[in-house]
């Protein structure tokens, strides 16, 4: 059922975003504004810091235990296999580091991917570990090429859930069943679909998921989670050691190094509480809104937008079919595409050039009203 919120509703969520009055920021697959509701989770946690106690500081870490929860639920996980990381690169990190690799192994990766989920894997060649890349066919990763790619040394398949450069959508269940086929663990990078499209993890059978909070999931950068299966809680170790990585990790004395069996054990030392609580704040708006109905809005707003490029004859690059479309809209139209996104981000609308063309990403808050700014602005530009 495609119903559009009323204006009210729209009107109630552009409140929450103050960077609305000024700009039609259409680049959440970038770096997001924040809400005032994350605003003012941060704001209550400083006012906090300025009397810290003993008391004080033991409710910041019941807090972010609430928020661990929280995001656990987000995805459909369970509260003890999710880790707090600054960024994605931080937990693919943290993965690639932690497998028992031996010299012959391999990795498959995906040709053309955002960095962030290849160097992890590119450094492991100075253990004997191969990498190898599939490529991408419209932005897309292929079953067949990941099946072409894998032998039984493969031990970590890795993909994102949404391609950064043309918007396409992975079909996350079926490439997992190619990984679990080879016995290899199934690592998605996760940042540019979390927070937009609805995600459960055991669902995809996905075993290993990074996220950074500060695209689609509306929080600032430097915090966002790590998520393990139990399966994958079995097979990687943390390379990150210190007071917290043990049991019973209040006692410090006598030493007692007994690694925890979750997803805790990546989490060596104090946790970064501000940036929890920003990141908690984050999620419960997205929670409240509901995961269905933010994908719903975003695919209603992109729908418009891709109706009116194709009025103006501009190339979509971005996959369209339901099952590969996501929250980002690349485009083409002819002419310098370089001067023309400097002279949209010049006029207010903030986008970014990405696969030669113009990429777009509205989120829920984004009103009709603002696409259709942004189409009479192109038209006036090309």
């Amino acid at each position: 059922m495609n119903l559009r919120p009323t204006d009210t509703q729209v009107n109630e969520w552009r409140k929450l975003f103050p960077a609305s009055g000024n700009l039609v920021h259409l680049n959440h697959a970038g770096v997001s504004p924040i809400s005032r509701k994350v605003a003012d989770a941060v704001c209550a946690f400083l006012q906090d810091a300025l009397n810290i106690s003993e008391e004080r500081y033991r409710a910041w870490e019941e807090e972010s235990e609430r928020v661990r929860e929280r995001c656990a639920q987000f995805i459909g996980a369970k509260y003890h296999q999710i880790a707090f990381v600054k960024n994605t690169s931080e937990g693919l990190s943290l993965v690639a580091a932690g497998v028992d690799w031996r010299p012959g192994d391999n990795v498959v990766a995906v040709e053309g991917e955002y960095p962030s989920n290849v160097y992890p894997w590119w450094a492991l060649q100075r253990r004997g570990v191969e990498l190898r890349l599939v490529p991408q066919r419209q932005g897309l990763v292929h079953a067949q090429d990941l099946e072409q790619a894998c032998d039984p040394r493969t031990r970590v398949v890795a993909v994102s859930f949404v391609d950064w450069a043309t918007g396409a959508r992975n079909d996350l269940p079926l490439l997992s069943r190619v990984a679990h086929r080879f016995g290899a663990l199934f690592c998605v990078d996760g940042i540019q679909g979390v927070g937009v499209l609805p995600l459960n993890v055991e669902d995809a059978a996905i075993d290993c998921l990074a996220v950074g909070g500060h695209k689609w999931l509306l929080a600032p950068e430097g915090c966002g989670w790590l998520y393990l299966s139990d399966r994958a809680l079995s097979q990687v170790q943390s390379v990150l050691h210190g007071w917290k990585s043990v049991t019973d990790c209040d006692r410090y004395l006598p030493y007692h190094f007994e690694p925890r069996a979750d997803a805790l054990r990546f989490e060596p030392g104090s946790l970064p509480h501000l940036g929890i609580r920003a990141l908690g704040a984050a999620v419960e708006l997205l929670s409240e809104v509901g995961a269905d109905q933010v994908w719903q809005r975003v695919r209603q707003l992109t729908g418009d937008l891709y109706d009116g490029l194709k009025r103006l004859g501009a190339e979509v690059i971005s996959p369209w079919h339901d099952g590969a479309r996501s929250g980002i809209v690349v485009f083409r139209v002819p002419g310098d595409c370089a001067v023309l996104v400097a002279e949209l981000n010049r006029r207010g609308f903030v986008v970014r050039m990405r696969s030669g063309g113009v990429r777009a990403a509205p989120h829920f808050y984004n009103s009709e009203q603002e696409i259709a700014r942004f189409l009479a602005a192109l038209a006036d530009l090309t």
